[in-house]
């Protein structure tokens, strides 16, 4: 049965209509939030061509890792897995555009690691970053990152559509071409992590961001191959794949939930207990925002009880109508994960920013669990001169001469406002001013959507090219015949 997709103009008309939608979102983002250069709505832009990115990536990931392992459970979703890959020949170089416009001033997405190579007196020297970010080098760096990905996603959807697969050379050639990406990913998606997320707060750094990117590349990854197959099914295409096989992907699905989760409490325990402040002060910052303390903790809620409470039952990964759900909930949720880590350093509030959030982004930071058993307390990583007078003065000309009030702030109430992120106004209880412009609101879910018709035009587009199933592929027989007997 030779099954070739057919991308319609009712499809592409429709799939338009939402990449309309996500350029209102950017316009709105752009004129109601023109905070920090606009930098809200830069920040749309990074998060959303990151986290598609990845999951082009991870595709061709998928089918690498099965090549390699002699596995034969992925025939029938093979192609899908490799167009997931389509949409990086384009966003890798956008990536890359949207760095160069942060070095040239248009935007400050990017202004940290422009403070480090400027060496501006708030920032650390620190040589070897000088070196990293050197524009020449980094710049560099991202475009091998681009050509790469986007020379795998040629190559691997042209050779492993071939319909001589069981030719021996052949088949050693898929074996060698496999390795190769596999090589390349494990390089290229942990430094890319660094160079274009983890850089956005030059003084916060884990040892395992790599890793946490990846699972969570993989969890949006699946569950974007999950709701393709399930859609292609409606149409009448990939008539051999059945619930036993969507099953499998529901398993991967729960599995990389469970990797995800296990990662982000690693990252979060290790820090907050290690009580560094470089480390501690990615927390400290978005949990004396409220908005991020929810969304920290609405992502994790998504992202990992959900997946364990649901997606554990053998039931719910057989039932199309349910896995579908979870999945669409989690691609969702992988996203607000994304938007934590971009959205908060580029839209800090600059008028208050040389008050209490500029210690925040530097090593003088209050640590949260500190505070939370000694009010008074102030952080080893404070110089002694840096005591809390000091700190009850700032407060002091804040409050613009209310001199009983800001003492009392002074004393009890200024390093935890420091810590929150708060900003104290005096002692008449003003309302005080926003501290951070990010938020996730109408527009940024338009931009969303955007993103996502742009993301599947390159998707159906690239699957309409050749046959969605290779009917030579030496294991497909063994496929076709995969029954599941098993949770």
């Amino acid at each position: 049965m030779n099954e070739t997709f057919e991308f319609t103009d009712k499809l592409k008309k429709q799939l338009f209509i939402m990449m309309g939608i996500g350029l209102l979102g950017l316009v709105m983002v752009f004129f109601l939030h023109p905070h920090n250069s606009h930098a809200r709505f830069w920040a749309n832009i990074l998060a959303n061509t990151y986290y598609f990115t990845g999951i082009s990536i991870f595709g061709m990931f998928a089918v690498s890792a099965a090549t390699l392992a002699y596995g034969g459970w992925h025939v029938l979703v093979k192609r899908i897995l490799l167009s997931l890959a389509a949409f990086v020949r384009v966003s890798g170089f956008v990536l890359v555009l949207i760095v160069v416009l942060g070095l040239l001033n248009v935007h400050t997405l990017y202004d940290h690691v422009k403070e480090i190579l400027h060496e501006s007196p708030v920032a650390e020297n620190h040589t070897t970053k000088v070196i990293f970010f050197a524009p020449a080098f980094w710049i560099s760096r991202l475009v091998a990152y681009a050509f790469l990905w986007a020379l795998f996603s040629w190559a691997m959807n042209k050779f492993f559509a071939r319909t001589d697969q069981t030719d021996p050379k052949v088949y050693k050639q898929s074996k060698l071409l496999a390795a190769a990406f596999i090589v390349t990913f494990a390089v290229t998606e942990s430094a890319a992590s660094w160079d274009y997320i983890m850089c956005l707060d030059t003084h916060w750094y884990s040892t395992l961001f790599g890793w946490y990117n990846f699972a969570s590349y993989g969890c949006a990854a699946w569950a974007m191959t999950i709701l393709l197959v399930i859609y292609l099914k409606s149409k009448g295409y990939l008539s051999r794949v059945n619930e036993n096989h969507v099953h499998d992907l529901g398993k991967l699905l729960f599995g990389f939930s469970i990797f995800w989760t296990y990662l982000w409490f690693d990252q979060f325990m290790l820090q907050w207990f290690a009580n560094i402040p470089e480390e501690t002060s990615f927390w400290v910052k978005r949990f004396g925002e409220g908005y991020f303390k929810f969304t920290i903790f609405g992502a994790l809620i998504i992202n990992f009880l959900f997946p364990l409470f649901f997606l554990i039952k053998r039931s719910a990964k057989r039932s199309f109508k349910m896995i579908g759900f979870g999945s669409a909930l989690l691609i969702f949720g992988h996203y607000v994960d994304f938007f934590n880590y971009v959205f908060i350093e580029p839209n800090w509030n600059h008028e208050l920013q040389h008050g209490h959030h500029a210690k925040l982004q530097t090593e003088k930071v209050v640590l949260y669990a500190q505070h939370e058993e000694h009010p008074a307390a102030v952080s080893d990583a404070t110089p002694a001169h840096e005591n809390k007078a000091e700190v009850a003065g700032e407060v002091k000309h804040e409050g613009a001469g209310h001199e009983a009030a800001t003492e009392a702030h002074g004393e009890h109430g200024a390093v935890g406002a420091e810590a929150h992120g708060e900003h104290v106004a005096g002692g008449h209880g003003h309302e005080a001013p926003v501290s951070n412009f990010a938020g996730i609101g109408v527009g940024e879910l338009l931009v969303f959507i955007g993103f996502l018709g742009a993301f599947l035009f390159a998707f159906f587009n690239n699957l309409s090219k050749r046959p969605i199933i290779v009917e030579n592929d030496p294991y497909l027989k063994e496929n076709e015949k995969l029954v599941v007997t098993y949770s």
